[in-house]
């Protein structure tokens, strides 16, 4: 079995997670409040202790550390095949309310499926290099759309409301961010190779937190929390009034394109994740990739829309809850010395 270094989990999974983060806007307004961009900053000390579990799991990945539990693996394959119709379905309304109205969504789902398919034909060491080259074009797209959304934050939309009503809201939007980070727990499934510099994985985990906080706070202070919470895509909403005088006028095809990218990676990691519960073998991709294929055609973001909360919490059950479980009985049943922590 192939170990992959953790860098390059990493590097996969924040571009992969960069998807559902630019959902987050929407998600967190629907329960009104100015303080709702601060929920992926407090959610970060969760994410600490799954990433302890998986770390207490072994760096063979929950696939090998879960091998003789079939019924377990199966459920997490259902879920990755679920992931992948969701990716794809959100991908495809996005496109179409922005530059592709006009395509018809099986088109754009069966493009969608031979991207992916085309970046996990050749296994998990050509998919990892692939994203780490659209780890630095989303970092550039991400850094320009920052550098210029700042300058359109408008601080009455910021401004406290009073009434009591902001730190529910905030424990509210707790829900759907931790949902949306639980996601990454498809890269669990990976073995992976321990690094002389240690464990580095919680500076990752930073990293996206603080970039999902920033797009929050940006959509937000440009938007209003409620235009942001009524708006069918908030984020692209923002781009679509940013630009350079004279140069890149028009920011949101820019973002729009960079984005897929996102959506890719996470379709071609659910994948892959599906390949390595099935031991590795090559035909437990088309499972998933053909369910993100449906789901694109089939699955719209209105249709899901009112399931959103049931979706964030099998999220949170599958990606936090179940490895914390399992690393907690590892840790009793072996006991304080019987198994070392393996760093992630």
């Amino acid at each position: 079995m192939k170990e992959h270094s953790a860098r390059q989990l990493w590097t996969a999974l924040f571009v992969a997670l960069l998807a559902p983060a630019s959902a987050l806007p929407a998600a967190l307004s629907q329960g009104g409040g100015a303080l709702v961009w601060l929920a992926p900053l407090l959610i970060f000390p969760g994410a600490l202790a799954v990433l302890w579990a998986v770390g207490r799991l072994g760096s063979q990945g929950l696939a090998a550390a879960w091998r003789g539990r079939g019924p377990l693996l199966t459920l997490y394959y259902l879920w990755a095949m679920a992931l992948s119709a969701l990716t794809v379905g959100g991908c495809v309304d996005r496109l179409h309310r922005t530059d592709y109205g006009g395509a018809p969504a099986w088109l754009l789902s069966l493009a969608l499926f031979l991207a992916a398919w085309w970046l996990t034909r050749r296994g998990p060491a050509a998919f990892f290099r692939a994203a780490q080259i659209f780890f630095l074009a989303l970092v550039v797209v991400t850094a320009l759309f920052f550098a210029l959304g700042l300058a359109r934050l408008r601080p009455e939309n910021l401004a406290l409301q009073g009434g009591g009503t902001e730190v529910p809201a905030l424990g509210r939007g707790l829900f759907p961010a931790a949902g949306a980070l639980a996601v990454g727990t498809l890269c669990a499934f990976f073995p992976w190779r321990k690094e002389p510099e240690g464990s580095r994985g919680w500076r990752w985990l930073a990293g996206w937190c603080a970039v999902a906080a920033l797009l929050c706070l940006l959509v937000l202070g440009a938007l209003g929390p409620e235009l942001t919470a009524s708006a069918p895509l908030p984020f692209f909403l923002t781009l679509q009034g940013l630009g350079l005088p004279g140069g890149l006028q028009r920011l949101e095809a820019l973002g729009t394109a960079a984005w897929t990218l996102s959506d890719v990676t996470l379709l071609a990691l659910a994948a892959l994740a599906g390949r390595e519960m099935a031991g590795a073998r090559n035909w437990a991709l088309w499972p998933v990739l053909l369910a993100g294929l449906v789901g694109g055609a089939l699955l719209p973001n209105r249709l899901v829309a009112a399931f959103g909360p049931w979706l964030w919490g099998i999220d949170l059950v599958l990606g936090a809850a179940v490895p914390l479980v399992c690393a907690l009985w590892r840790r009793i049943s072996c006991g304080e010395n019987g198994y070392h922590a393996t760093k992630y």
